[in-house]
């Protein structure tokens, strides 16, 4: 059953990155899960249920990405540069999730009943970053001249910034991630750092 759970939640983050928070249908998430509506209600309760469980996978997917980096044998300042970066990734997954979450954010103007969530998620994100931080510092690859969770907050709220931009068609995805990696480099204070893709 958590299989098929989790085949409707990636269906509503695709229909949420197509059409936006405002145009999600739990009828369509169901037509491209390729199940009844009615298990959509079962599993969620009703629309915002089903948003809510949207982004805590969101969520989940892209924690799992950063932990699988994270076990590479890179020094702390290459991880932070590879993780960020792959948040301005072009493969539709990455770009999904980007969409889904800058939807939440603008959403949750609005509607303060995902403010809590989002800051929960904006938390944890942040938190692994700062750990990557804290192992810069600890490998000499990054100065520690700046807390851990000063620094992530700055960084990750850059990546919103950017990926905002891209997604908005203001700057391309070329220049989000060529701005992302020259700052970040120059906030860690690094002159040349190896990068690899996620």
């Amino acid at each position: 059953m958590a299989d098929r759970k989790h085949i409707i939640l990636d269906a509503a983050i695709s229909v949420i990155a197509r059409k936006g928070l405002g145009g999600l249908r739990v009828e369509e998430v169901a037509e491209r899960a390729g199940v009844a509506v009615s298990l959509l209600y079962y599993h969620f309760d009703n629309r915002r249920g089903l948003v809510r469980a949207t982004l805590e996978h969101a969520n989940e997917r892209a924690a799992q990405t950063i932990k699988d980096l994270s076990a590479d044998q890179r020094t702390g300042a290459e991880l932070i540069i590879t993780m960020l970066l792959a948040e301005l990734e072009d493969p539709a997954q990455a770009r999904e999730l980007s969409v889904l979450w800058s939807e939440v954010m603008a959403s949750a103007f609005f509607d303060p009943s995902l403010r809590d969530q989002l800051a929960e998620a904006s938390d944890r994100w942040a938190a692994l970053v700062a750990d990557a931080v804290w192992r810069g510092q600890e490998d000499g690859s990054i100065g520690a001249l700046t807390a851990p969770a000063d620094l992530a907050a700055l960084l990750t709220s850059m990546v919103d910034g950017l990926s905002a931009r891209w997604l908005a068609g203001l700057i391309t995805r070329e220049r989000a991630r060529e701005l992302l990696a020259m700052s970040v480099m120059s906030m860690l204070g690094i002159h040349h750092a190896t990068v690899s893709r996620p």
